[in-house]
């Protein structure tokens, strides 16, 4: 008995701990992704910004929040990129922050 309630912890355990990992991973994503964007439309503020980005993030839905205040931001400063541009380099900075320590 002790045995299952031993690997019941270490399931719930690893849970959170993919989960934690996945946050963090998404985190430095979108500092990436907020510094891409910030140097286009010509924010100096990229600290700032990544703040906006990160709260599309959590009360937008995502990975979706996060695209969508992307293109809204980059329309109103003029910038023609398309959505399936802001989509890649959100997969090439996904990519690039889980090369990061």
């Amino acid at each position: 008995m002790a045995d299952l309630g031993d690997r019941k912890k270490a399931m719930e355990d690893q849970y959170f701990q993919d989960a934690e990992r996945s946050i963090k991973l998404k985190s430095r994503m979108d500092r990436l992704l907020a510094q891409w964007i910030a140097g286009l439309i010509g924010r100096d503020d990229v600290a700032g910004y990544g703040a906006e980005i990160t709260d599309a993030r959590f009360k937008g839905g995502g990975d979706a929040g996060v695209l969508s205040k992307a293109i809204s931001d980059l329309q109103a400063a003029g910038q023609n990129v398309s959505e399936q541009d802001v989509s890649a380099k959100m997969s090439e900075f996904l990519v690039e922050a889980a090369g990061q320590p």
